[in-house]
């Protein structure tokens, strides 16, 4: 069991060593790409899709679009979405509830140009079991199980929503100082980038922190979206890093970004 453990991990190093040098020829043609983000969910809410312009530079803030016409149409209604505030948002003037299986389409018009995207809304398997550890120095707690990385069954995202602001002893702190979010992700790949990526940030919360959990199903198409992104993010700089490139959309017209629609799960509990 030992020789066939090796010979995997030299089969591993033998593959990701082989490179080839390519030289590209990039150019800048100073175009400004916009990037469409939302997700309808089976929540009664008012759904939001936000569009900005794209960056140029790492960290620097991106504009928003403003004046688009943005349309959902569930093959039955049109919701016309309208802009909620300077910030690119844009919602419906009523709140609506995502359907099982049902297929959406997202259309944005801005400066003459029309966007599109489809999303079919898939079911989810019932919510694991979040499972914490008390580290006994610090006295403090972290998460030390969410669900598996990899399932056959299914693809999803995790949203960990960690508060511990009401606890007296954090009542003068700063937001940031008393709350926390995370994801964690279950595919049906396994890739090397992920087994050998660097370690994540460990996050330490008290007794009493308030823990609100998001499960989203995700479809095929945005499963391969949350792979790449992963990619050129969490992924990148460990041992087996991939070679850098776009991440994926089902944005049509030249518009980057993902308009999704999951079936969510939520609950929340109290650390004890």
């Amino acid at each position: 069991m030992q020789k066939k453990i090796t010979s995997i991990f030299l089969l591993i190093i033998l593959f990701s060593s082989c490179e080839k040098k390519t030289d590209w020829n990039l150019q800048n043609d100073d175009y400004d790409f916009i990037i469409i983000e939302g997700i309808i969910t089976n929540k009664r809410e008012y759904h939001e899709i936000k569009i900005t312009k794209s960056v140029d530079n790492l960290n620097e803030v991106p504009l928003p679009v403003t004046d688009a016409t943005v349309n959902i149409y569930d093959g039955k209604n049109y919701y016309l979405l309208e802009q909620d505030s300077l910030n690119g948002i844009y919602k419906p003037d009523t709140t609506f509830i995502g359907v099982i299986n049902k297929n959406y389409i997202l259309t944005v018009d801005y400066q003459g140009d029309e966007y599109t995207a489809q999303a079919q809304m898939l079911p989810a398997l019932p919510i694991d079991t979040l499972s914490y550890t008390l580290d006994s120095t610090k006295k403090l707690y972290y998460i030390n199980y969410v669900a598996p990385t990899f399932s056959d069954e299914e693809d999803a995202m995790y949203e960990i929503n960690l508060d511990w602001s009401h606890l007296p002893e954090y009542q003068d702190s700063s937001y940031n100082s008393t709350h926390a979010k995370t994801y964690y992700y279950t595919l049906s790949s396994i890739d090397v980038s992920e087994v050998f990526a660097p370690e994540r940030e460990t996050i330490f919360f008290p007794k009493g922190t308030i823990i609100n959990e998001k499960k989203y199903s995700l479809g095929e198409e945005h499963s391969a979206f949350i792979r790449s992104l992963l990619f050129e993010t969490e992924w990148r700089g460990g041992y087996f890093d991939s070679q850098q490139g776009n991440v994926k959309t089902n944005i049509t017209g030249g518009g980057l970004g993902f308009f999704g629609a999951c079936t969510l799960i939520k609950r929340e509990f109290v650390v004890e």
